[in-house]
């Protein structure tokens, strides 16, 4: 018989309000994740996270349930950084425009995933319940409305005939590939060449001005 794992419960007991209790908050996060990218999912504990931050046990569950309330807040922030991130890369793009925007853009998004990968690799590959995390689910949502930004400034053949189904599969190889350059190369074949063949994909499947 297949055991029915219990709903975890992802939300912090409470949020603070004072700076102190803030404090105290976020260290608790930041050496989660610092373990995390460390240690990994299953070897970090309350224990090692309360250590890490600094703060007795009892402190951090007066904050938390459990661990995998952190790993979500952990989650949420990564989620976060790397969309305000990518969210300044396209203003660049925009700006530098020109015949190199893609792979400029492409480029951009490698280095800011690569920035996070150790983290990036815990929740694709030990966290067992990273897609149940709203800010996880959430993220083809956000990249969708930040290409439609990014589609509507470039105005256009580009804003005419690219479709929201268009940019939903453009989305969907960009990180596919992105992440497999990151965390999982395929043998024989060097990240640069990947991602040169990507810029190559992309620009081929886009409208061209007229």
């Amino acid at each position: 018989m297949a055991t029915v794992r219990q709903p975890l419960d992802f939300s912090p007991r409470k949020r603070p309000s004072q700076r102190r209790s803030r404090e105290t908050f976020d260290a608790l996060v930041e050496a989660c994740a610092g373990l995390l990218a460390r240690r990994g999912y299953a070897e970090t504990t309350t224990n090692h996270i309360a250590e890490r931050a600094g703060v007795n046990i009892a402190s951090l569950y007066e904050y938390f349930p459990g661990k995998d309330a952190i790993v979500a807040q952990v989650a949420e922030r990564l989620v976060e950084r790397v969309l305000a991130r990518l969210a300044e890369a396209a203003d660049e793009v925009m700006a530098a425009g020109g015949e190199d925007a893609v792979r400029l853009w492409i480029e951009r998004i490698h280095e800011i995933v690569s920035r996070e990968r150790e983290l990036v690799a815990v929740f694709v590959y030990q966290v067992p319940y990273t897609r149940e995390l709203a800010p996880v689910e959430a993220v083809g949502a956000r990249l969708l409305e930040l290409s439609q930004e990014v589609r509507r400034r470039a105005g256009g053949t580009l804003a005419r005939e690219l479709s929201d189904a268009g940019l939903h599969l453009l989305i969907n190889l960009v990180t596919s590939t992105i992440l497999q350059c990151i965390l999982d190369p395929p043998p024989g074949v060097a990240p640069r060449e990947l991602l040169d063949e990507l810029v190559r994909r992309v620009e081929a499947w886009l409208p061209r001005p007229r």
